[in-house]
């Protein structure tokens, strides 16, 4: 009897059916966005419509009504998941600097590194999300908070905060031309510009002994690419 009560609680309990209708509405929500996200990529924002999204995805409007009540409610959803997506992997990125002077100019480099810029798959994406204000320029608030967190860490940095803000500007400069697919440099060039940053920064947490060997370091570097520029 226990068991064959606990069998019918398993399958059939009002609260196993409103688990499994929450786990069945978020997939659908999901499956939602990832469309939608594929459209604005293909075809940009402007073209991104409710039928669309709901054609692609095969389910009626009606159900992509029920998650979203209209364009700009799924503009601001996806705009949300970029900047989940952003912080992400900013935290991901200076997880394993945690404790140094400058873990998140670190981290921004292992993060420009990890993807060589910006991952070819996201790069049309990127590109549609930051076309979305030619749509309705409030809609970029998320990103603009993300970014307002982020400069309001450098102010709190310390000391270096130049310098911190300095490079992840720098830094910020190489994943746009990588949005853009606006990237002339070679590699051996990016990486030259990687080590500047780096070198320049972490000379402040060096003896003085190995400050002079970094800069001289850093002065050879750049004789040797002002020789190959010529």
């Amino acid at each position: 009897m226990i068991a064959a009560m606990n069998f019918l609680y398993k399958v059939g309990s009002p609260m196993e059916t409103k688990k499994q209708t929450r786990k069945t509405s978020s997939k659908t929500k999901e499956l939602i966005l990832e469309v939608a996200r594929e459209i604005a990529a293909e075809k940009g924002v402007g073209q991104l419509t409710l039928e669309a999204v709901a054609d692609r995805a095969g389910i009626s409007k009606g159900g992509l009504l029920y998650h979203f009540p209209g364009k700009k409610e799924l503009i601001i959803a996806l705009m949300d998941s970029y900047v989940s997506h952003l912080s992400a992997e900013l935290e991901s990125a200076t997880e394993p600097f945690k404790g140094h002077p400058q873990a998140l100019v670190l981290g921004f480099i292992h993060w420009y590194k990890k993807f060589n810029g910006i991952a070819a798959t996201n790069r049309t994406w990127g590109a549609a999300v930051f076309a979305v204000q030619s749509f309705d320029p409030q809609l970029m608030e998320p990103l603009h908070n993300w970014y307002r967190q982020l400069f309001e860490k450098i102010r709190n940095s310390g000391p270096a905060s130049l310098d911190t803000a300095t490079a992840i500007m720098a830094i910020e400069g190489l994943f746009m031309l990588s949005l853009y697919n606006l990237d002339q440099l070679t590699t051996e060039e990016k990486s030259r510009i990687i080590q500047h940053i780096e070198d320049r920064l972490l000379m402040r947490e060096l003896n003085p002994k190995n400050s002079i060997l970094s800069l001289i370091r850093i002065l050879l570097n750049n004789l040797t690419f002002c020789c190959l520029q010529n």
